[in-house]
């Protein structure tokens, strides 16, 4: 389903999640939505008939549907993006659901060019109870990104980013984390990150999901090394930054009686804050 005047493309990776995608598509009120969207569906190699048939039904109202071998969510994306018209990118994993006001409310921050990337805090439904995978949205902080990261794959992007950034990474160690790495190359090529404070899409926990497969120690070390070790340059700066940082708010602490002061010596701005200090110290860093 695709536009001629396309604003937002919507790409949808969908394996073998057919039972769901039918909700993912009926979040996307078109109606309701103040731009022109596409909507792209990417069979990533699903082996359930119902998911099959599911995608045939969904060709036949003419979505647009590729379909392609299995290579996780990453290679999804990309195969995507790849076709998508539309100079915004969004994707939509095919158990998730959004709200119209995502996109409407994005939209005019991108074009207004007052940032790159756009991106909302999640809405959990399904498997609540799974208290570990309800994971935490925060504002964009670019030292943050070394530790964990900072939003999900469900943001609104411009294309332009995703050609920069060379696609989604299709040869992480386990899928689900390609958004974290996305998001650290975006902050390496100098994107612009916002962070819309609401919640805008829904996200479904589910117990047997792919990621859940994945969320132990022992993986999240696999995935960090990957990281740090493809993006060290980086990881390497922010870490001295961190150091920095940690060191100054240590020393701080040693002077306990006129701590309360310095902070808000900071709060009022007549000192600077030991973040901003780190980063024109080390401001001379390159990142390659």
């Amino acid at each position: 389903m695709t536009h001629p005047s396309t604003t937002v493309s919507i790409v949808i990776p969908c394996y073998n999640h057919g039972q769901y995608i039918q909700e993912a598509l009926d979040s996307i009120e078109l109606q309701k939505i103040n731009y022109a969207v596409e909507i792209i569906i990417v069979d990533d190699g699903s082996s359930d008939a119902a998911t099959l048939k599911k995608l045939d039904d969904l060709k036949a109202l003419n979505y647009t549907v590729i379909h392609q071998t299995n290579g996780g969510p990453g290679k999804a994306r990309n195969a995507g993006i790849q076709v998508a018209m539309g100079k915004y990118i969004l994707p939509l994993d095919a158990d998730n659901k959004i709200s119209p006001d995502y996109i409407n409310k994005a939209v005019p921050v991108l074009e207004k060019n007052q940032a790159d990337i756009v991106y909302a805090a999640p809405q959990f439904f399904g498997d609540t109870e799974i208290k570990n995978r309800q994971f935490k949205v925060r504002p964009f902080d670019d030292l943050g990104l070394v530790t964990g990261n900072c939003a999900d794959a469900c943001a609104v992007f411009k294309k332009e980013v995703w050609e920069k950034n060379g696609g989604y990474d299709e040869a992480m160690p386990s899928y689900g984390f390609e958004d974290w790495d996305f998001w650290i190359s975006a902050s390496k090529n100098n994107y612009v990150f916002h962070f819309i404070n609401e919640k805008l899409y829904h996200y479904r926990i589910l117990h047997n999901s792919m990621i859940s497969v994945f969320d132990n120690k022992e993986r999240t070390v696999i995935i960090h090394r990957y990281l740090a070790k493809k993006h060290a340059a980086f990881f390497l700066e922010k870490l001295v930054k961190i150091t920095y940082i940690r060191e100054r708010y240590f020393y701080d602490l040693l002077r306990f009686p006129i701590t309360p002061i310095i902070y808000l010596l900071y709060w009022l701005g007549i000192l600077e804050n030991t973040t901003k200090r780190a980063k024109k110290k080390y401001a001379h860093y390159e990142v390659s």
